[in-house]
């Protein structure tokens, strides 16, 4: 099915999301990393776990609502990491329920070791558990806390220490992440030899995606070749830094490394108009239905394509950054709130638009999805489709109204 035909049927704004971009990212991963494990942050897109449960290692869910997320989409229990720091005797009660001890679990104070240790006695299991050290934020706990930690880990009956725990942020550069290898190699030698025993490691490497256009028209393939530099990096990282000698099992945890490629947005043009000599696309969808990471409220140009609908005489399929055959005009690109930062994108040079025209932004296929305000003004929640690697297309969720949300008229159970 063709974008038209896929625009026709389902009606814009929607998300298409591509099983085969993310079969090809995950392998692209083990194949540049062998020997090491794959994570996928389902904060990313939650609506992937039931897809990515099956092509990688495991999840890392940060929430309740997260964990059942997962457990509704099919995801194996022992497949799924429990993180997050606000954990609590009732959430921890209904994923024992759910999951019977599978899986593991981070420890982010001395408190979840409190309830970690407690639930478990309570529903007579053993929870294996990762003790997040952190990088100097709310996350995790110093190296003295997680030395205490470690010797209460073992001392318990209920749980069972796996490792450490680390991530320190997201886009970061491959300097830093050499560094933060090579700091953990020597701290993990150096809690080997204190405690006589090997640990596992679970770190987030935190690699950037490179969002906006520079010049290549295709957004996927300069997408690509930044990220086999940046996967041809990490590996060398790696083994310079003699991790792998230092923990027995190494894990990498990736977010939007893994999700960003995978979707498209579409959305409509609501409306032309040109103010006080400036363009304006209105479009259906705004800052409530899409966010990049980094775009400096529309400053940064993402990869964007028109499909013009079949009467616009003055456009044709074309992406924002090919212009040599088709004649372009200078737009902003605003979405449809009543908010004067409810812009897309300042400058996106595109071919002439129309009213009924529908604009693609590539890239969005991790947190562009639900980092928007989407409750703002009571407008819709844009359908989400999902292409599987036959090529066959599923709606997993239709437009939905969020007005009664809003006003507390929503039935809640």
């Amino acid at each position: 099915m063709n974008e038209k035909a896929i625009i026709e049927k389902y009606k814009t704004p929607f998300y298409l999301y591509d099983e085969s971009q993310l079969k090809e990212r995950t392998a692209l991963m083990r194949a540049k990393l062998p020997g090491i494990g794959l994570c996928f942050a389902l904060k990313a897109a939650p609506v992937l776990a039931g897809t990515l449960s099956e092509m990688t290692d495991r999840l890392e869910v940060c929430s309740p609502g997260e964990y059942e997320i997962c457990i509704r989409q099919g995801a194996a229990p022992e497949k799924l990491l429990v993180s997050g720091v606000n954990k609590t005797n009732e959430s921890i009660k209904r994923i024992l329920e759910l999951g019977m001890g599978k899986g593991a679990y981070t420890i982010e104070s001395e408190e979840q070791f409190n309830i970690l240790d407690n639930e478990a006695a309570e529903k007579e299991v053993i929870l294996e558990c990762y003790i997040r050290l952190s990088s100097g934020n709310q996350f995790g706990v110093d190296k003295e806390t997680l030395e205490k930690l470690i010797a209460a880990v073992n001392a318990s009956a209920n749980l069972k220490l796996l490792g450490i725990h680390f991530f320190s942020g997201t886009q970061k550069n491959l300097k830093r992440i050499g560094s933060e290898l090579t700091e953990l190699a020597s701290y993990g030698k150096e809690l080997s030899e204190k405690f006589g025993q090997r640990f596992s490691l679970e770190f987030g490497p935190g690699i950037g995606t490179d969002y906006f256009s520079t010049g290549e028209t295709d957004g996927r393939k300069a997408e690509l070749i930044n990220a086999e530099q940046q996967l041809d990096g990490l590996a060398a990282l790696v083994e310079e830094s003699g991790i792998r000698e230092v923990f027995d099992d190494i894990t990498f945890e990736y977010g939007r490394f893994i999700a960003a490629p995978s979707a498209k947005y579409y959305t409509g043009v609501a409306d032309i108009k040109s103010t006080f000599g400036t363009n304006y696309a209105i479009l259906e969808g705004g800052i409530h239905q899409i966010t990049y990471y980094g775009s400096m409220a529309g400053m940064k140009v993402p990869y964007i394509n028109v499909i013009p609908k079949d009467d616009n005489p003055g456009a044709s399929d074309n992406s924002a950054s090919d212009s040599s055959d088709t004649e372009t005009e200078e737009y902003v690109l605003a979405g449809s709130l009543c908010s004067v930062n409810d812009i897309l994108v300042r400058k996106a040079v595109l071919p002439h638009l129309c009213k009924g025209d529908v604009l693609s932004f590539d890239l969005t296929g991790a947190y562009a999805l639900t980092e928007g305000i989407a409750l703002f003004l009571s407008r819709d929640l844009p359908a989400i489709l999902i292409r599987d690697t036959e090529g066959n297309i599923r709606l997993v969720r239709d437009h939905m109204e969020t007005n009664p949300i809003n006003d507390g008229s929503a039935v809640v159970s």
